[in-house]
């Protein structure tokens, strides 16, 4: 029970930090763009210069962590009746993304949470495949 309460919190903090890396690198693209600035000033201007800043940056992560979770659990839902065509999915949204009139902050965002969750869904394709190819008591 403690072992499966550890796995668990050890996959959360995974999410919570590939989803944190997804919104950082989503601001730290855009304000390059912006401000024409090195990754330190950008690093400042994201923590230290303004609080504003800082809670958008971290509504931003915790969007993408609710959009992660319930893509993860839609999947697990129906991953035994669906294979890459999730994938396929978020590759349209990603590539749709661009053609949209939003700020680019969000562009970058976006696609970068579907490469996740995309990456996601392989890695589980991949564990599926060979949980199935694998024999269940290591003598067949």
């Amino acid at each position: 029970m403690k072992q499966s309460k550890d796995k668990a919190t050890i996959y959360m903090m995974r999410n919570l930090l590939g989803t944190f890396f997804v919104a950082f690198l989503s601001f730290a693209i855009s304000f390059s763009m912006y401000y024409q600035c090195s990754f330190i000033e950008i690093f400042q201007r994201i923590f230290f210069y303004d609080l504003y800043t800082t809670l958008y940056l971290l509504l931003l992560w915790m969007f993408d962590y609710l959009v992660f979770e319930l893509s993860k659990i839609l999947y697990d839902e129906y991953s035994k009746q669906v294979t890459f065509i999730p994938c396929f999915v978020f590759i349209g949204v990603g590539i749709c993304v661009f053609f949209i009139p939003i700020l680019d902050l969000f562009q970058y965002n976006l696609c970068f949470i579907c490469v996740l969750i995309i990456l996601r869904i392989v890695k589980q394709i991949w564990k599926y495949d060979l949980m199935k190819k694998r024999p269940k008591n290591g003598l067949e």
